[in-house]
């Protein structure tokens, strides 16, 4: 029952999102749920599913994060040979992780973006102070929709609509 709704938890989340980073990072918590609950024969698998997507996606920190938990369980289950191949694998990725790294902060297009984040952020901590300083009425409260230009839909507030959702489920729930 519980890996059924994992299951539709899962293609709920690639067919909603279409994200496949997601769901390979998805998979590896699963995977890790599996080693917690000692079901090592689901969570090899899913754990594999996950380092095979980690793998076409080029998405070397999850493909470590996958490997971490795979020398894991190999480690519980006392297969030694499986566990050091799986951490020499493991060594070459975050060797390769590093090596990414600093190509890219020696970059020109990082020195850059780090420029222009850095102004970004002084301008947005300006225009926070300034509006600090013009007290409440600068302040934009997010649950009215008014603050921020918007036209009112509805004349119920959003917590209102909250708490009516919860009581309407609460209703359904005994009867």
């Amino acid at each position: 029952m519980v890996v059924n709704r994992l299951a539709f938890g899962l293609q709920t989340t690639h067919n909603t999102l279409g994200n496949l980073q997601l769901v390979s990072q998805y998979l590896t918590v699963l995977g890790n749920l599996g080693l917690a609950l000692r079901d090592t024969v689901q969570a090899r698998e899913i754990l594999r599913s996950s380092l095979t997507l980690a793998k076409k996606l080029n998405d070397i920190p999850t493909q470590i994060w996958v490997l971490s938990n795979l020398t894991a369980m190999y480690q519980q289950l006392g297969e030694k040979g499986s566990e050091m191949e799986n951490l020499d694998y493991q060594t070459k990725k975050v060797e390769d992780l590093q090596k990414r790294i600093s190509s890219a902060c020696l970059s020109s297009h990082h020195v850059e973006l780090i420029a222009k984040v850095k102004a970004e952020a002084h301008q947005l901590s300006e225009t926070d102070i300034k509006r600090a300083i013009s007290g409440p009425s600068m302040r934009v409260d997010l649950d009215i929709p008014e603050s921020i230009g918007l036209s009112v839909t509805s004349p119920m507030a959003s917590s209102s609509r909250l708490m009516d959702f919860d009581m309407g489920r609460l209703r359904k729930r005994k009867a």
